[in-house]
């Protein structure tokens, strides 16, 4: 589902709010909030409004809600600093609304370490939570997920391609499949809302080929018009080809004057229906038909790079293959 600004809720007003509940409702279901239990919300000065729905979801259920800000951390996959990392090992579910993404750093791996169960909304916006992938049935893209994820724990490899030009494989064996599918009810389980994906990390070294980034990379833009062509060898991102958006993540990452920046760190495939494509960076990596790839830390999903980012990389209508069999074909399941 391609989106269109259309929706007169985009731009932020002071009734959005009302329908932001039916989104941050939908959260606290996903997660199986329950009364009394503690809620830690981490989230910075650009999308207080969305923790503050959240927040407000969170009583509704009886639970019991804290909400962490702090200034936007300027890098995906930057360490927050050690008092929220603190606060959210102590919760029992939280909740990350944050700029840049959280996913891969210590404030969530601590607390899943000690119990919580957690979902990223990295780079939410407001209207997110009123239409689009928020609105899926998550308990069946759980199990589209769950299908998919079985055949892929028990592959040696994985293998994407497209029509516009990826041909990219790598090597996952014994490699842990993550379920970030929108369905986070037991201690220990993940989500990434509004996306519904599942993500492996590839061995490091074994990731060979070319990626066309057709659609977004994650704090650089949507790539629709001005696709950006990710050069693999040996597990590690090699050139980065296209226009001014190519020459821009070139830059993010020599900035960062770190080798581990430029590992080939995770597969991830999109299973929502739903998700608005071209609308927000988790729409897009969460939709179906959708793949994307993970440049730098892998060490929150069965990896051993703990790199000063995590940057994804996202491509539309892919043929995924399975130690040479498709098993899915631009959204459709082939098995």
């Amino acid at each position: 589902m391609e989106w269109k600004i259309a929706y007169p809720h985009y731009i932020p007003g002071s009734s959005s709010f009302i329908e932001m509940m039916r989104g941050a409702l939908k959260a606290m279901q996903c997660g199986g909030v329950k009364p009394g239990e503690n809620v830690v919300i981490l989230t910075d000065t650009n999308k207080i409004r969305v923790a503050e729905a959240l927040a407000g979801a969170a009583v509704a259920v009886s639970a019991v809600p804290t909400i962490i800000i702090n200034t936007p951390s300027g890098m995906h996959g930057r360490q927050p600093p050690p008092p929220a990392v603190a606060g959210c090992s102590r919760s029992d579910v939280f909740f990350l609304p944050t700029s840049f993404s959280t996913t891969h750093t210590d404030a969530r791996i601590l607390a899943m370490k000690n119990g919580a169960r957690g979902c990223t909304m990295c780079d939410v916006t407001e209207d997110s939570l009123c239409v689009g992938g928020i609105m899926a049935d998550y308990e069946e893209c759980d199990r589209l997920g769950r299908r998919l994820g079985e055949l892929m724990s028990r592959s040696k490899e994985i293998r994407v391609r497209t029509k516009s030009g990826t041909d990219i494989r790598g090597q996952i064996t014994g490699r842990p499949v993550q379920y970030e599918t929108g369905i986070f009810r037991n201690p220990g389980d993940f989500a990434s809302l509004p996306n519904s994906e599942i993500n492996i990390s590839p061995i490091e070294g074994t990731t060979e080929g070319v990626a066309v980034a057709d659609v977004r990379i994650m704090g650089v833009g949507i790539t629709r018009y001005e696709p950006v062509t990710l050069i693999v060898r040996e597990g590690l991102l090699r050139d980065i080809q296209g226009g001014p958006m190519a020459e821009q993540l070139a830059g993010i990452l020599a900035d960062l004057k770190d080798e581990t920046a430029y590992n080939l760190a995770e597969f991830g495939i999109g299973l929502n229906p739903v998700a608005r494509r071209y609308a927000t960076n988790q729409e897009d990596l969460g939709t179906l038909g959708n793949v994307h790839h993970g440049i730098g830390s892998n060490y929150a999903i069965g990896g051993n790079v703990k790199a000063p980012c995590h940057i994804d990389a996202t491509y539309r209508d892919a043929i995924i293959e399975l130690d040479g069999h498709v098993v899915m074909d631009c959204g459709r399941l082939m098995v």
